[in-house]
């Protein structure tokens, strides 16, 4: 994919990307935190056909579905790659084990298990460590034995 950033003065910035088939989009930013979308003609690169307007909390929620859905991607082409590993995303329940705790503290570092990211309010800490703190709706990515994130998931869950 193909992306541009320009500098709109007095607007804010376009990142301005092509998918494979051509298509044209961008997102602009605004110095106030909202964002458009716009859609352009497919055969005119500079003609916008529609813009969608965000306020700072849909650009957000945007951004977190957009990169849920390529972990997700990611996460089940590594399983297909390595049989026998499952790969999952856990989220952190109110008052588990892991809430507040470092993941080293919560049990599940030694086990089967591997930390892969944490997702935290839409972002992605890859590879954050053991001293990581994991918090209340946080989301970790682990791959393991399928029995060692079934275990990870009962804890996390408050199971």
């Amino acid at each position: 994919m193909r992306f541009e950033r320009t500098v709109l003065p007095g607007v804010g910035l376009c990142q301005r990307f092509a998918t494979t088939n051509g298509q044209w989009a961008s997102v602009i930013s605004h110095p106030g935190g909202r964002r458009d979308i716009v859609i352009y003609h497919p055969e005119d690169g500079d003609t916008a056909l529609a813009t969608l307007v965000l306020d700072q909390s849909e650009a957000q929620a945007v951004a977190a579905v957009l990169n849920q859905a390529v972990t997700v991607d990611h996460l089940a082409e590594l399983e297909r790659q390595l049989p026998g590993v499952t790969v999952v995303r856990i989220p952190v329940a109110v008052d588990s084990v892991g809430d507040g705790k470092r993941w080293r503290d919560t049990g599940l570092s030694g086990r089967p298990l591997s930390l892969l990211a944490v997702v935290r309010a839409g972002r992605v800490v890859p590879t954050p460590g053991d001293d990581v703190v994991l918090l209340a709706g946080d989301e970790v990515v682990v791959a393991g034995t399928e029995a060692a994130t079934t275990s990870a998931a009962d804890v996390l869950a408050g199971h």
